[in-house]
């Protein structure tokens, strides 16, 4: 079964599949995650949003506009009404069978097969929580898959993350699911390593823009991975390996399999 853990011993950086093969698969569908997992990407990297009636769904935007023949935002339609929508035919007609898929229908495609990095998106946030937080559901569902040596949740809102270790302490688990603050503003490289401290986090995504060979060995040297996204230019690839980067987030995983490849050679 694929896990984090064999992924650490590996000798080279992973290679994390931006909303699946988004380069030329429509973003976030079984069709972009399957492309993935046949190129040998190490991870596939989604997002989730709540609908109407709460449940789990895979998708970037907040609203359907720019993803799907739907309009409005995800949270004011139903389940049932979003999977009645073309998820597809936006980025190529041959797609236009491409649905919105629920998290647990990924979950249960890819279990086994691939390790995953689930986003959860900002606009979920919910204060106070309400006991089917999108956080808690996702838990619950990795737990009930038993994918927790799998996943690997992160987000802008990194109140998240003290959700997630909260319930995992109630539930009287030993540890929680491993967590990653994103980051797409610059920081001070010590203000990052103690963000990753305060969050009691497992890696660091930041865009790659404020990424610097500094910012890698600080990181690292503290124990925490780093994954920057998202990488398509493979000279800047190609710089952020020889720096040390743990891996990288890319729309481009075929491209980047390459480029690893061909540097380990």
């Amino acid at each position: 079964m694929e896990s984090i853990i064999t992924l650490e011993q590996q000798k080279r950086p992973w290679v994390v599949a931006h909303r699946g093969y988004r380069a030329k698969y429509p973003e976030n569908t079984l069709a972009a995650f399957e492309a993935a997992i046949s190129v040998e990407a190490d991870m596939i990297e989604l997002d989730v949003c709540l609908t109407r009636d709460r449940v789990p769904v895979v998708i970037h935007d907040k609203a359907l506009d720019r993803t799907t023949d739907g309009k409005g935002l995800v949270s004011e339609h139903t389940l049932a009404e979003i999977q009645k929508l073309d998820a597809g035919s936006w980025f190529n007609a041959e797609f236009k069978e491409e649905s919105i898929p629920t998290l647990e229908e990924v979950m249960l495609k890819i279990r086994g097969r691939i390790t995953v990095n689930i986003e959860i998106k900002p606009e979920s946030f919910e204060a106070p929580a309400p006991a089917d937080a999108i956080e808690t559901q996702v838990c619950k569902l990795v737990e009930m898959l038993g994918m927790a040596d799998s996943v690997l949740i992160s987000s802008f809102e990194h109140f998240f993350f003290a959700r997630i270790q909260r319930w995992y302490r109630e539930q009287k688990k030993l540890t929680a699911l491993r967590v990653a603050p994103l980051q797409e503003a610059p920081i001070d490289d010590e203000i990052a390593v103690a963000l990753c401290r305060r969050q009691k986090a497992y890696s660091y995504h930041p865009d790659e823009s404020l990424v610097t060979r500094s910012l890698i060995q600080m990181l690292k040297a503290d124990g925490y991975q780093i994954f920057p996204y998202t990488i398509n230019d493979e000279k800047r690839m190609e710089q952020l390996i020889r720096w040390g980067v743990s891996g990288i987030i890319s729309d481009e995983p075929e491209r980047l399999v390459k480029v690893i490849r061909r540097l380990q050679s």
